[in-house]
């Protein structure tokens, strides 16, 4: 490596992380102030939920939750407000989803109840065209093809959760790389019991 090159390495650590962590590159007093001075730091603590959250049911639940879990931190802040509310609405979307299948497993039609929806339908004025068409979309819902298209949207609905969780410290990998470790108790000899220890 050439001198003056930059080294590619990990994501940085915002310093309030870092000093959880026991500063275990050492850094000096200086360092910490300066990282505090110039950290990149978007609007206050105070979290205030989105109209479009408190709106959907499951969200604002979720919303709730994380608020709970990062009442103690001072790395969220204002500025996170919208990862947050991403985050709040994919959990909602992914539960709708995960409802939908649910729904679509319960749910069989046989030859007699498709004549007597299509007559019903009839009656109702509906054209026919349509009811075609309504038809077709019921039986691909039910299809294996229809099973399979709301499947992979489960799990690409999943998925970006999981990356979300990795970014909003949720899921338990994520905790355990970033939530700071209990610093070794050092061990007493008999000397340090009867106060000969500190000279």
């Amino acid at each position: 490596m050439k001198r003056g090159e930059k080294v590619v390495g990990r994501n940085a650590k915002p310093i309030d992380l870092i000093m959880a962590d026991g500063n275990k590159r050492h850094l000096t007093k200086a360092e910490i102030e300066h990282r505090k001075n110039t950290e990149i730091r978007f609007g206050n603590d105070k979290l205030v939920c989105p109209k479009h959250i408190k709106n959907n049911k499951n969200a604002y639940a979720k919303w709730k939750e994380l608020m709970r879990l990062y009442k103690d931190f001072n790395f969220v802040a204002s500025g996170d407000v919208g990862m947050l509310g991403r985050y709040c609405m994919a959990y909602s979307e992914y539960l709708d989803l995960i409802e939908r299948r649910a729904i679509i497993n319960q749910l069989s039609i046989n030859i007699e109840e498709h004549y007597y929806i299509e007559k019903e339908l009839k009656d109702e004025g509906v054209p026919e065209k349509r009811i075609e068409k309504m038809i077709e979309k019921y039986e691909f819902i039910l299809s294996i093809g229809g099973l399979i298209a709301l499947d992979k949207a489960i799990n690409a609905k999943m998925d970006a959760l999981v990356k979300m969780e990795d970014r909003l410290f949720l899921n338990p990998l994520a905790k355990i790389k970033n939530v700071p470790k209990k610093p070794p108790e050092e061990e007493k000899t008999e000397l340090d019991q009867n106060g000969f220890g500190d000279i």
